[in-house]
Order: structure tokens, then C-alpha cells, then sequence
């Protein structure tokens, strides 16, 4: 029996799952970066990180408003938190910048981002384990640990025996929990068991000749190769570690909110071009504010960027409620039903 996919295999191999060629992408940008000497004055740091805020993270993180207020069921089910919500989560960052805590804003969103990417990935990979009727009780739980014991033991690998104040960029630094080292060496430990046992756990279903889940699969190396090259295999500054572990999920949730445009306001022509090409412009306007913050933080700039870090956390927190398709079987219906 053929794979089933969200949309069609061309689409889901192109960006749910081969996007994560990205984070190699970004990686080869900021060693090459330096060259680029006329712009940012050849900071192959910013460079990196500019391409890929302005062009990719918060043009993602805009999207998100076609789901939350452009969508008149959804806003009026939770009208006051895409309101007074919103302008109280913009309120704390006003508080926190006016105590001198912007860079603990910053490293948070970071580290709040990296569990928000974790659960994009194992969203991805719930869909595909139902579309495949891959709902076996020992392959939900060893899908399922494998995941995230990997996604944590690369995370705690590099979060792990930090001794020193963790470096945002020149100046603006943060002193996090000095986490224990080895809980990112045992839990590698453990992963590689785990996938061992995937491994071979996938061999017996196709020797007893059973559906092997490809898509699944596929999603998982994806996701856990990403975070293995960012975490394990390069050692990157702060800003370019960003970049190397959203980018894949940035593209994954454009492509999904194309689909889900397209799906929802069929009536409107282009809707995912124009979606994308304003979330661009937005993008590239946050973006020049916050490279201008980051090279003069005690200037207007840091200030001015605080409402668009704020909404990035807002992101991060509603995204948690609003494509949760138990909750909301029409939106499975409407997403997950083959293309005509």
C-alpha cells in the first residue's frame, strides 16, 4: 500500500520534510558570510541571522495571524486572548527591557522556541503516523521516546556544564542554569538504544509484511539529523544556532499555513501569495530593527523591537492551542482530506 501524505509527496518531500536542507544551507552562509565584507560590514554572524529572521522567522511568525485573527471562528473563541492577551504579553517585554532584562527575553524566547520546534516536528509526526493507520500501542511509545530522548539529549548537549554568561551578541549576555553535562551524554545513551530498536522494530514490519510508515521515518531522521548537526556536530555562536535549527521548521510551517489558506478562504484568489509576500514585508521591516537593537542595544531600536519579540512568544504559546485537530475535527476534515 502507497504512503499517504498531508498534501501529495511532492509537497510534504519538498517542505515538511526536505526543508530541513536548510539548516545545512545556513551553516555553509555563515562560514562564507565574512566575504560578503559590503554588507553588515562583513559580520558573517549577523549576516546569517539577518537572512534568516528577515526572510524566514518572522515572516513565520505572521502567518500565524491568518489562523488566530483573520479566521472569524477561530478570533471569536478566543477573542480576548488575541486582544488583551496579546497586548499584556507586550506589556511584560516593556516591563522586562525597562529592568535591563532584554537579553533574558531573548535567550528565552530561544530556549522556549526550541520545545515550540520539538512540537512542530512531533505534530508532523502524529499526522503521518494517522494517515498511515500507524497507531500500533509499541510503535506509538517507541516512535515516541525515540523522538524526544533524541531531540533532548542534542538539546542538553549543548545547554549542558555552561560555566560561563551565555553570549547573545557583543554585549547583550545571559547567565542560564548550569545544567549537568552528563545528562546529555546519558541521554545519547539511551537514544541510540532506542533507535536500535526502531530500527529494528521497522525491519520486522516489513518482514512480517506489514505497512513501513516511509513518511514517518523520514520526518524523524529529518528532524533528528537537523538537531544532531546543530547541537553535536558544529559549535556555532548563539545567533547562528538560531538560525540553523528554525529555518527547517520555519518552511515547514509556511507550507503549512499555504495549505491551510487555501483550504480555509478558498473563496479569495492567491491567498497564499499574498499571505506570504505581506509576511515577508513584515519580515524584513522586524528584521532591520532587530539587527539595529543588536548592534546598538541601549539605542531606540531595542525598544522598538520588544512588541515583535513579544509576539514571537505569543506565537509560540497559542500555536500550542490552535491546530491541536483533537480538539478541532473540522480543521483535521478540512486539512488532512486528500486533494482532488
Amino acid at each position: 500500500m502507497r504512503p499517504r501524505w498531508i498534501v501529495s509527496a511532492r509537497y510534504d518531500l519538498a517542505f515538511f520534510i526536505g526543508s530541513c536542507v536548510l539548516t545545512f544551507a545556513f551553516y555553509g552562509l555563515y562560514r562564507a558570510a565574512h566575504h560578503l565584507g559590503f554588507f553588515l560590514h562583513g559580520d558573517s554572524i549577523l549576516i546569517t541571522y539577518f537572512f534568516f529572521t528577515a526572510l524566514f522567522d518572522h515572516p513565520h511568525i505572521f502567518q500565524t495571524f491568518a489562523r488566530t485573527h483573520a479566521d472569524r471562528t477561530e478570533f471569536q473563541k478566543r477573542k480576548g486572548l488575541y486582544t488583551w492577551g496579546l497586548a499584556g504579553f507586550i506589556a511584560v517585554g516593556f516591563i522586562g527591557v525597562a529592568l535591563k532584562l532584554e537579553a533574558y527575553l531573548i535567550v528565552g524566547a530561544a530556549i522556549y522556541g526550541t520545545w515550540h520546534i520539538i512540537k512542530q516536528h512531533y505534530g508532523f509526526l502524529k499526522i503521518y503516523k494517522a494517515l498511515n493507520d500507524d497507531r500500533a500501542p509499541l510503535d506509538n511509545w517507541l516512535d515516541g521516546l525515540t523522538y524526544f530522548t533524541g531531540m533532548f539529549a542534542c538539546f542538553f548537549q549543548d545547554y549542558g556544564d555552561v560555566r560561563g554568561p551565555l553570549v547573545v551578541y557583543g554585549s547583550v549576555s545571559v547567565r542560564v542554569p548550569n545544567l549537568p553535562g552528563d545528562w546529555g551524554e546519558g541521554l545519547w545513551v539511551v537514544f541510540l538504544v532506542l533507535l536500535t530498536l526502531f530500527g529494528f522494530r521497522q525491519v520486522g514490519r516489513a518482514m512480517l509484511g506489514q505497512r513501513v510508515n516511509l513518511p514517518k521515518i523520514l520526518l524523524m531522521l529529518s528532524a533528528l539529523g537537523t538537531h544532531y548537526f546543530v547541537f553535536f556536530v558544529t559549535a556555532t555562536p548563539f545567533l547562528v544556532a538560531e538560525a540553523l535549527e528554525t529555518a527547517f521548521h520555519d518552511v515547514q510551517y509556511h507550507a503549512w499555513m499555504a495549505h491551510y489558506e487555501k483550504r480555509r478562504f478558498p473563496g479569495i484568489r492567491h491567498v497564499a501569495l499574498k499571505w506570504g509576500l505581506t509576511a515577508l514585508a513584515y519580515g524584513l521591516i522586524v528584521g532591520v530593527i532587530e539587527i539595529k537593537g543588536l548592534l546598538a542595544p541601549e539605542s531606540w531600536a531595542m525598544w522598538a523591537f520588544i512588541p515583535f519579540t513579544m509576539v514571537v512568544i505569543f506565537h509560540y504559546f497559542v500555536d500550542g492551542l490552535i491546530w491541536r485537530i483533537r480538539d478541532y475535527p473540522e480543521l483535521g476534515t478540512l486539512l488532512l482530506k486528500p486533494n482532488n
